[in-house]
């Protein structure tokens, strides 16, 4: 075996996970003991009181390590944990009252899997639920249908509403349904991704059942924190504008202005007032409209000039605004250019190609350029 073929190997059977911290251990044995302790102490309360005989069963060790240790995961939420162990228990007792021994625990996992999946409530303790009722045919007989799946269902239930409690005295969410807009930094400072665009890269790499999309977004707010928004320290928006200082004066008409969009590659020019201010900005939609309406090929014809064609403009960034508060707003927002000014005077106007080289090349170099 070659060297790098061991290398390989080992890298693919060694330990997926990070050293936990000693802090993280504790509080999952913790966790552990109140999660099942609470099981058990339901299960002797409804029994001292003549309520009915619960029992533990062994799966439910298993959906403790996902609600005291990865309480973050899809797989680990409220609706996951009891519908998917109850609609297990369900599918394993089906295939038992259907089936013969061989083939009942294969179909009461098979069952399971399809039915947690459906329902949204995939749940990996369900298919060792389908597996122990499959196994022991028995059981049904001995318990009851409705028993066993009512069992499931309400020690689950306890056992997740310890977790809720638990987790709420340690500092960590569960469950972890938080809205977006609180995952990270606040949206005006973050690259324009929602939740459906998360939840859809999710899926595309079939890992919808690994990570949620505000875990992902709080991922992607790490990234941008460390790598993209650095780039941009110091930076500000007068730093990074056009060299391309193109502007329209109020009384230009639709042949002067069509004449300025053919020395330039901005995508819309600045109206400014004979003392410098903005007053909006004409787009090259603008003129086509302007067209469109009368039904003329001539601009001479239509009669407009720039302030009557141009718009008022929502978004304008003062000089001394950061690049790196500048660049969400621009992609979120799908903005190709914004005026730039400082103390109510136009600077230029900032472009998302500025915003590339900005952060492709260092600071020096920008200001050199």
């Amino acid at each position: 075996m070659q060297p790098n073929e061991r290398s390989s190997l080992w890298t693919a059977l060694s330990p997926a996970m990070p050293w936990p911290r000693k802090s993280d251990v504790v509080q999952a044995m913790a966790g552990g003991v109140a999660g099942i302790a609470a099981c058990a102490l339901s299960i002797w309360l409804m029994s001292a009181g003549g309520v009915m005989q619960l029992f533990l069963i062994a799966p439910l060790g298993a959906t403790a390590v996902l609600v005291f240790v990865v309480p973050n995961s899809p797989l680990a939420q409220p609706w996951s944990a009891v519908m998917g162990n109850t609609l297990s228990a369900v599918s394993g007792v089906g295939a038992v009252s259907l089936l013969d021994p061989p083939f009942a625990p294969v179909a009461a996992v098979a069952l399971a899997f399809a039915v947690m999946m459906v329902c949204r409530a995939l749940h990996p303790p369900g298919g060792a639920v389908a597996l122990l009722i499959g196994l022991a045919p028995g059981l049904p007989a001995e318990a009851g249908l409705f028993m066993i799946c009512f069992n499931t269902a309400v020690l689950t239930f306890v056992l997740v509403l310890s977790g809720v409690l638990f987790h709420r005295f340690t500092g960590r969410k569960y469950p972890f349904r938080t809205n977006l807009a609180e995952a990270g930094p606040p949206p005006q400072l973050r690259i324009g991704l929602n939740e459906n665009n998360l939840s859809d890269v999710l899926s595309k790499l079939h890992q919808s059942a690994n990570l949620g999309a505000v875990d992902l977004a709080r991922l992607v707010a790490a990234v941008e924190a460390e790598l993209i928004l650095p780039r941009l320290d110091g930076a500000r928006c007068a730093d990074a504008i056009s060299g391309d200082r193109t502007t329209v004066e109020p009384d230009d008409n639709l042949g002067e202005i069509l004449k300025k969009f053919g020395r330039t590659d901005l995508p819309a020019l600045p109206v400014l007032s004979r003392t410098g201010q903005l007053l909006g900005l004409v787009r090259q939609k603008d003129l086509l409209g302007v067209l469109a309406r009368t039904g003329s090929g001539d601009f001479r014809a239509a009669g407009a000039t720039a302030a009557e064609v141009m718009q008022s403009t929502a978004t304008v960034f003062d000089g001394n605004l950061p690049l790196g508060k500048a660049l969400p707003i621009m992609i979120g927002d799908r903005l190709e250019i914004v005026p730039v000014c400082e103390n109510g005077v136009f600077l230029g106007v900032l472009t998302r190609s500025a915003l590339m080289e900005a952060l492709t090349f260092p600071r020096a170099a920008l200001n050199a350029a």
